[in-house]
């Protein structure tokens, strides 16, 4: 498909895998950078267990996003297996930390058992959590009629 500079369509301009730890619980994500009339919104998808190492490697790229001017982040985590439980604060303040220097974070597709994690580290108030990222893409900004979604 051929796109038009001057059209309305969003646009892929970057699409990149990330490896943050090997092995049979390693961790791993996809992350693109979509060009929205509105701004860049990027779309980071976890995968595997996240441990320490995966930890820091997801806050550098939530830094790297913010600097390159990424308004809106949505994280999928509908791949995500495990994140050690003394990590989930800090993933959540580096989530809060990118929607106060950048913009707004949007985390989707989180497991029962990840939300009982954010819950029981006092973590799931900071963050907006949606069933799957297609509702959160598909969602206008601001509409009164949907609820985000909230642990068990």
């Amino acid at each position: 498909m051929v796109t038009r500079a001057g059209s309305s369509e969003d646009r892929t301009s970057v699409t990149m895998n990330l490896q943050f730890t090997r092995g049979r619980h390693g961790a791993a994500a996809r992350l693109e950078v979509h060009e929205r009339p509105a701004g860049r919104v990027g779309l980071l998808a976890l995968r595997g267990w996240v441990d320490l190492s995966a930890a820091r490697g997801i806050e550098r790229a939530l830094d790297d996003l913010a600097a390159r001017g990424v308004t809106r982040l949505v994280v999928d985590c509908s791949q995500l297996l495990h994140i050690d439980y003394r990590l989930v604060p800090r993933l959540a303040n580096a989530l809060v930390r990118f929607e106060a220097h950048a913009g707004a974070v949007g985390l989707c597709g989180l497991s029962r058992y990840l939300r009982d994690l954010f819950r029981l580290t006092g973590s799931d108030a900071k963050l907006a959590c949606w069933p799957s990222a297609t509702e959160l893409l598909e969602a206008a900004p601001g509409d009164p009629g949907r609820e985000r979604e909230r642990a068990s």
